[in-house]
């Protein structure tokens, strides 16, 4: 059931944004993609929070009742942290980017930060205290509703209203806020009355140490997001004044390359990802961790080249806009890396390794991102191609590294490279023959009716071919 309310809730998303391209139309948001960017950083810092183990391993109310306050304080002050550190931010990109009055947008993000934590150990109190099922549906509540308020939001403020820009990317993080407003004015309605209390009283608890461990205990998930979100922050900043300040391009430009990059065609292959993921759990819940990654490669990467190859096709359907598909296409390159390194951290458990693989990658990025965009610039190519490079170097770095430690410690034998070079073999057949089909059946987006037939063409030819290599073995 939660599965299921998950991709439900990451479909709704992916549909939000999709709407939004729309109705933003050609307005610039590299604001509001510059601090998502930088609030997915501070939110995996305290997403993984849970207070549940805690308040089950507890008996008496008032203890449950300080835990729920003191972590609930400890968030707010998390909040205020967020917010100070955003405002020098703030004041840093003023300077460095040359973009004033950004400091409501950054105040705004870091309010919403907590929104969701806050919504989790909130739901996980009350289903303790109360005996109701409260969290999935909740959080689940909460999302479509704050996709449903980022809508309206929106087309109030660029559609009819017509605001500036500072202020309409400051109104949609004020839907953020809203919308957890409401969910907690509800569940408070819903639950007042109904908390089962008892007058015993625990004696000697040590609530500083209990909290520390409330934070502690989920600081390996975080560190991997934080990460993760840190080379995307990197990118939207670097690469912003690199064709500002030293290649003079047009903002207009700059804004609309990198606001589709690193917001709606990051956000469909994070889509994708999520799906490839989901399906080799419930297909391979067995199989050794090595496998495990050999079958999310097998997976996405007839998904990757398929969706390359017909880039123009997918830019037309759902942006109306084949021009964007070279930078469609070049994330779908990069998700191969976002996939590896996601699965392979999965299964890291040396915390040490961890910090070590995460922070060897993250600085390959930031050597490379530099010269690597001044190189594909003299070689006459796009300078977007360097940023991409940069970022899958990294993640790829850290990928090698944890598979070496993992078949260290799985002492694992199988010899996965002749499978990989399968994979490749079958995958370059595919490449080829929707490569030489293009000869017959060109593709070109020029209307939504034939670009939707072309597409339907090329996914069933690509299927055919699939199947068939498959029943071959």
């Amino acid at each position: 059931m939660k599965k299921n309310k998950d991709l439900l809730i990451n479909s709704i998303y992916l549909i939000t944004l999709i709407i939004l391209y729309y109705i933003i139309g050609k307005k610039s948001i590299y604001l509001y993609v510059l601090t998502i960017s930088l609030s997915n950083i501070f939110l995996s810092c305290i997403s993984n929070i849970t207070i549940k183990p805690t308040l089950d391993n507890t008996k008496t109310y008032h203890t449950k009742e300080k835990v729920f306050k003191l972590t609930t304080l400890t968030l707010i002050f998390i909040m205020l942290i967020i917010a100070l550190l955003s405002i020098c931010i703030s004041d840093i990109t003023s300077i460095f980017l040359h973009i004033s009055d950004t400091l409501p947008i950054f105040i705004l993000m870091a309010m919403s930060t907590i929104n969701k934590p806050l919504i989790n150990i909130y739901t996980e109190y009350l289903e303790n205290v109360t005996n109701k099922k409260l969290q999935e549906r909740s959080i689940f509540i909460y999302q479509v509703l704050s996709n449903i308020l980022l809508i309206l939001t929106a087309i109030l403020v660029f559609r009819i209203f017509k605001t500036s820009i500072i202020l309409a990317i400051s109104l949609l993080y004020v839907s953020r806020l809203l919308s957890a407003i409401i969910i907690v004015t509800i569940l408070y309605l819903i639950t007042r009355g109904n908390i089962i209390k008892n007058n015993l009283r625990e004696n000697n608890i040590n609530y500083k140490k209990i909290i520390k461990n409330i934070y502690l205990n989920s600081i390996r998930n975080n560190l991997t997001q934080i990460i993760k979100y840190s080379y995307y922050y990197i990118s939207v900043v670097i690469v912003y004044y690199i064709l500002n300040a030293r290649y003079y391009y047009q903002e207009i430009l700059i804004d609309e390359t990198i606001s589709f990059i690193y917001f709606y065609a990051l956000s469909i292959m994070e889509y994708l990802i999520y799906i490839v993921k989901m399906i080799n759990k419930e297909l391979s819940p067995k199989l050794s961790i090595p496998m495990r990654i050999y079958q999310n490669i097998k997976l996405i990467l007839p998904i990757a080249i398929i969706l390359i190859i017909i880039s123009p096709l997918t830019c037309k359907l759902i942006f109306n806009n084949s021009d964007l598909s070279i930078y469609f296409a070049m994330v779908n390159i990069m998700g191969l890396f976002i996939l590896l390194y996601d699965i392979s951290f999965e299964h890291i458990k040396n915390k040490k390794l961890l910090i070590f693989s995460l922070l060897i990658g993250l600085s390959i990025k930031i050597i490379l991102i530099v010269p690597l965009i001044n190189s594909f610039y003299r070689m006459g190519y796009n300078l977007i191609y360097g940023d991409i490079l940069s970022t899958s170097l990294g993640m790829f770095i850290s990928y090698l590294i944890n598979y070496i430690y993992i078949r260290r410690i799985t002492k694992t034998t199988e010899n996965y490279f002749e499978k990989l070079l399968d994979i490749l073999y079958s995958n370059i057949i595919l490449t080829i023959i929707l490569v030489l089909l293009e000869f017959i059946i060109p593709i070109k987006a020029s209307s939504y009716l034939k670009s939707l037939g072309i597409m339907i063409i090329y996914l069933i030819v690509a299927i055919t071919i699939i199947k068939i290599k498959k029943n071959k073995k």
